[in-house]
């Protein structure tokens, strides 16, 4: 039997000593940020500018001294990065502080995020959306067209290049993984032999969303594995599924009717989900201050950014050109780092979740809205933060008419009482093992890839980092095609790419331009492959007997895309 021994709610309160404490340390940090910030925004060049004339004051100037033909702006770089690393430093000064003046309410707090039972709603809702989030994801007919590049443009990402040159990749296996995945897909959000399907459906995952990873496609939608991971050791099942209706009818016939009780079983995978969604954003946003600080949000970047991907998506632009308003996307920019850093710290607070959600929600709002990046798969499974089945007790309570099902429908112990501190006796470690173990084991990975900001990477990846500071020009590859007569057949500008089917193809181009000079014989092998691959698209192609290859370089302002390509370089030619 399993039961819950539950603290009386004023236990739950900080005392009213670190009440205060609290308060002078938040108000330290409400303070000292703020105004490093417009230090760092407004006059930091000018005092870094001063140190360097020698005109600050002493102890100042002894800072830059010896600078000799060390350009200025040398100094004003590397001043502006160090000053963003100490407002970090200040602010993890404030929480390693906060911690300690609260250490018993941070220990409850970290005790309850993990042990709290909750409904099996919960978890069988955020079952639901993840099998969303991967239906979502299945693109028969471009995966399928994979089947048909050749394996000379294969790029395998880390973390599977000892297993790439052993799977099977054509046509014929693509359509049956994703018939199979898309089968398994639809009866794990059913809840028809759930566990069957979840684990399917992770093999089939890995195998159809990693094929476009392979050919230099970087699509992350990596935590639709991991969490399909989670669901594959939990019971995710046991509500909102037929495999749950089939078992109460059973029960049903044979005089036994056992309520479904909440249990840390339900509620441990949903905490890991919420952690390994934290580190999603956490480790972005740490490289963007690690490579340009908060010059990341206080210049051009963001707009520069901005700039790039929609020259990526062919010249097109949102209906609101936000790029022509500094004030709006510097402020954006700022409030993308606070988000993408403060996710995983928030998320530990039950109260605070809501309102986390929402601005997550406006984040990748933003994104789909000016990037064309909405993040469908990840977002979905915000439903992870959330006590749903409480809302609905509480809905039903306040509207008994309402025709919900009692059956799912708990509030754990913590919800009814008012504290969230809930200690679990009973429940015997093989039932949350495995999931502590998976869990784990999946933050380990996404923690060590993330630090590396390995973005490439299958199935562990950094997420978009768009850590660095782009100029208004970026390079590319153009090729073109020539009959005998010198006649030009085809010209691809400003990629190669763009005449292939699959939109994300563009990843290829990427490599290909970083590893030119490294690998100058592999790169003219691929090029010739990524032509050939051109051909079996249009016929047409067939004509041209020279192709030239060229490095350009192209403005990325929309309003001077008509003069691309800036510079071209050439690479060299073949004959077909």
């Amino acid at each position: 039997m399993i039961t819950y021994d539950t603290m009386q709610p004023e236990s739950m309160e900080i005392a009213v000593g670190e009440r205060r404490r609290l308060s002078l340390v938040l108000f330290s940090l409400a303070v000292t940020v703020p105004a490093a910030l417009v230090f760092y925004n407004f006059s930091l060049n000018a005092t870094i500018a001063a140190m360097y004339r020698g005109e600050s004051l002493p102890f100042l100037n002894h800072l830059l001294r010896n600078s000799g033909d060390t350009p200025l702006s040398y100094f004003v770089a590397r001043g502006r990065n160090l000053f963003s690393y100490l407002i970090l430093l200040d602010v993890v000064a404030h929480i390693l502080l906060a911690v300690l003046l609260a250490r018993n309410f941070t220990w409850r707090t970290l005790v309850d995020f993990f042990t709290t039972p909750t409904s099996p709603l919960n978890l069988a809702i955020f079952r639901i959306a993840v099998f969303v989030g991967v239906l979502s994801q299945i693109h028969p007919w471009e995966t399928r067209w994979f089947g048909n590049v050749p394996h000379e443009l294969q790029m395998a990402p880390f973390g599977v290049g000892w297993l790439l040159p052993h799977l099977p990749i054509s046509q014929s296996s693509m359509t049956i993984a994703i018939t199979l995945l898309t089968v398994v897909c639809v009866t794990g959000l059913l809840g028809l032999f759930t566990r069957i399907s979840v684990v399917l459906a992770l093999i089939g995952s890995f195998y159809v969303l990693g094929v476009p990873e392979f050919y230099g496609t970087v699509e992350h939608y990596n935590h639709l594995v991991w969490f399909l991971a989670i669901l594959a050791v939990s019971r995710s099942g046991d509500a909102l599924s037929l495999d749950a209706l089939i078992r109460a009818s059973k029960s049903k016939d044979q005089g036994v009717t056992t309520p479904l009780q909440p249990s840390i079983v339900y509620s441990l995978p949903l905490r890991f989900a919420c952690l390994l969604i934290g580190a999603i954003y956490f480790f972005p946003g740490a490289w963007k201050m690690r490579i340009c600080g908060f010059d990341w949000a206080f210049s051009e970047n963001l707009r520069n950014q901005m700039y790039a991907r929609w020259m990526d998506l062919d010249g097109w632009t949102p209906f609101f050109r936000v790029d022509l308003h500094p004030g709006i996307y510097r402020s954006v920019a700022l409030a993308t780092l606070f988000f993408e850093l403060s996710f995983i710290l928030i998320v530990f607070f039950p109260r605070l979740r809501l309102p986390l959600a929402l601005v997550g929600l406006g984040f990748h709002f933003g994104c789909g809205l000016f990037l064309r990046i909405p993040f469908f798969d990840l977002w979905i499974c915000y439903v992870a933060l959330f006590d749903i089945s409480g809302w609905l007790v509480t809905l039903k309570q306040k509207f008994p008419r309402l025709m919900l099902s009692p059956r799912g429908l708990a509030r754990s112990n913590a919800d009814e009482d008012g504290s969230r501190n809930v200690f679990v006796v009973g429940e015997k470690p093989s039932r949350w093992m495995p999931i502590a173990m998976v869990g784990t084991l999946l933050l380990i990975g996404c923690c060590y890839a993330g630090s590396l900001g390995i973005v490439r990477g299958w199935p562990f990846a950094c997420y978009p980092r768009f850590a660095w500071n782009p100029d208004t020009e970026v390079q590319s590859v153009e090729v073109s095609a020539l009959t005998p007569a010198g006649q030009v057949v085809f010209r691809g500008t400003p990629d190669l790419h763009r005449t292939l089917p699959y939109h994300a193809f563009g990843g290829q181009i990427a490599v290909l331009i970083s590893t030119r000079q490294q690998e100058p014989r592999r790169f003219a092998e691929q090029i010739k492959a990524l032509w050939k691959l051109n051909v079996q698209q249009d016929s047409r192609l067939e004509k041209a007997s020279i192709i030239r290859c060229y490095l350009v370089t192209l403005n990325t302002i929309p309003e001077l895309s008509g003069e691309n390509p800036v510079r071209r370089e050439f690479i060299f030619e073949f004959s077909p």
